[in-house]
């Protein structure tokens, strides 16, 4: 329980740290589950397409005979990885940023932590009280970004859909980018012959550039997302912020001894 004290009471105390990690850490959570979300809406249109072109024909070479069909496939799975990646950057400058963070406060802090130590707390103690400041920090400005995202969630989900939107029509090949703005029949003709004897719920339009956006969905429809990066963003900050501090204290006493 004494542990719990001095740790809000830390947070009080140095709270242009708390203000800083805090901001940074709303910065991480609103890009994070920003690229995961368009992640979704991606891998959504992606299974759209494929199971699309698979009810056009799933016995003939569509894909090898239409190279447009070919190109948006790529256009597809590139942005399905690009965003994968990009969450993986986001997560590691994260994990960078804690242990700058950690390590410049620790420095100065040191006589803080010297005084803990002289007053009988252990390095484990000292290291532990540390990593649970950053959790309540992280914590705190999780639950304050979720409900302000909940508060403007309409806005914010639709921004991320015209994002998805732009990425999409950015990244589309010169051919596709003049078939998606054009609607004359002529242009359309040869691409239509697709759809020739074909009774499907979708034209060839859908079939190009249908994103599946979930219009309808709600930030409760992701909350899966929200999850994991409480229990990975929560799991990551606690174990730098402790192995930084073990580390900084280890060395501070072997300094000490020589």
């Amino acid at each position: 329980m004494r542990v719990v004290q001095r740790v809000f009471a830390s947070l009080r105390y140095h709270w242009r740290y708390t203000a800083v990690f805090g901001v940074f850490t709303m910065l991480f959570l609103v890009s994070s589950l920003s690229t995961l979300i368009v992640h979704d809406i991606q891998g959504h249109a992606l299974g759209l397409f494929e199971q699309r072109i698979d009810i056009i024909d799933r016995k003939s070479q569509i894909l090898t005979r239409w190279s447009l069909l070919r190109q948006l496939l790529h256009v597809r799975q590139s942005i399905v990885i690009d965003t994968q990646n990009f969450y993986f950057i986001l997560f590691g400058s994260f994990a960078l940023l804690i242990l700058i963070l950690s390590v410049i406060t620790l420095i100065q802090r040191k006589h803080e932590f010297a005084i803990y130590q002289l007053a009988g707390k252990s390095n484990a103690d000292v290291s532990f009280q540390f990593a649970l400041e950053n959790l309540f920090s992280f914590l705190i400005a999780f639950f304050i970004i979720t409900i302000v995202l909940l508060v403007v969630q309409s806005w914010y989900l639709d921004g991320l859909i015209h994002l998805n939107q732009y990425w999409f029509t950015e990244k589309l090949p010169t051919s596709l980018k003049t078939l998606l703005t054009s609607s004359s029949e002529q242009t359309w003709q040869t691409f239509n012959q697709l759809f020739q004897h074909q009774f499907t719920t979708f034209n060839g339009h859908l079939l190009l550039f249908d994103q599946g956006s979930h219009n309808a969905l709600g930030l409760a429809d992701y909350d899966r997302y929200l999850w994991a990066l409480l229990w990975q963003g929560s799991g990551l900050v606690f174990a730098i912020s402790y192995l930084s501090t073990s580390f900084y204290s280890w060395r501070t006493s072997r300094q000490a001894l020589n």
